[in-house]
């Protein structure tokens, strides 16, 4: 019980610090360095959806798919929540948010897909003791900002090779 009140009054902070800076460019900024944090973990996310979908286009049967994705499962635990669990709260959020832009799916949805229904909803319990949600949807609209600062993120990131010349075959 101590350590969920801990949780959730952690989470409170975290939220209120956020939404107490004073000026919309602090506001940008901390956005920017959220994604520039985040972005690489959303590139892993969609790598990692590709090959997965691919193997289990091999998949015989389903119990051949069913042990594939309880071994994967036990794989990207290992591999990668240590990365997650590097995340403040707003990054946790911004990165859910971010796998419905890229995938076109809500996190909710691919752990009902790929596990089960029943790990989606413990899951989806976790998520909004945090203040959050597995189920959210993404759109551009709804979330200009930071559609605006990936786009910039982006742009920064291109820019970053700008010297390379390519060789011109006309």
């Amino acid at each position: 019980m101590k350590t969920t009140l801990q949780f959730i009054t952690l989470t409170i902070l975290l939220t209120v610090s956020f939404s107490a800076f004073a000026t919309t460019g602090e506001k940008k900024a901390v956005l920017q360095e959220d994604i520039s944090k985040v972005w690489p973990l959303i590139e892993i996310v969609r790598i990692e959806y590709d090959l997965t979908m691919a193997r289990l286009e091999f998949c015989k049967n389903d119990n051949e798919r069913e042990e594939y994705l309880r071994e994967y499962e036990s794989f990207v635990k290992q591999k990668y929540l240590g990365l997650v669990l590097g995340l403040n709260l707003r990054q946790g959020k911004l990165l859910l948010l971010l796998i419905h832009r890229e995938l076109g799916q809500t996190p909710f949805d691919l752990i009902k897909l790929y596990l089960s229904y029943r790990k989606a909803r413990f899951w989806q319990n976790i998520a909004k003791l945090a203040g959050t949600d597995l189920k959210a949807e993404y759109t551009s609209e709804k979330y200009p900002d930071i559609e605006q600062s990936i786009n910039n993120f982006n742009r920064r990131s291109i820019g970053v090779n700008s010297h390379i010349k390519f060789r011109d075959f006309n």
